[in-house]
């Protein structure tokens, strides 16, 4: 891992810090969500885990699952907390179908994930602001 990836996740801004660098420039061929581990003492873990070519729209029985695997991690110390982004292909505006995934992933697995969920497309890589989640 580099320095800049060594750094602790304390902030909203060290998270999407974090991520800008794991996404790098360029764009995305499907659509993923991508989780990151953090440990206790704040640091990223070396797990990246992306799930490739999610529907549009999110799926109850994927986010219900991984609710269920990452609760069970979670309680046996593999990690304190997760934090999830969505990838797609084209510009960077959000879609409804964004906006749904994102707020199905905090309805989901908020419990195990205190970060807001991130967007990176090939324009960028954003936040989900709790106003866009309301759109949904």
């Amino acid at each position: 891992m580099t320095p800049e990836l060594e750094t602790p996740i304390r902030s909203a801004a060290d998270l999407l810090a974090v991520w800008r660098r794991l996404m790098g420039p360029g764009g995305f061929g499907r659509r993923s969500i991508w989780f990151v581990f953090i440990d206790a003492d704040d640091r990223l873990q070396r797990v990246i885990m992306p799930i490739d070519d999610v529907p549009e729209e999110p799926d109850p029985l994927v986010i219900r699952n991984l609710a269920t695997i990452f609760t069970e991690l979670r309680d046996d110390g593999q990690f304190a907390s997760t934090a999830m982004l969505l990838s797609r292909p084209g510009p960077g505006q959000m879609t409804g179908g964004d906006r749904r995934w994102a707020q199905a992933l905090r309805a989901g697995l908020g419990h195990v994930s205190p970060w807001p969920v991130h967007l990176a497309t090939t324009d960028d890589v954003r936040v989900f602001a709790p106003d866009d989640l309301i759109a949904a």
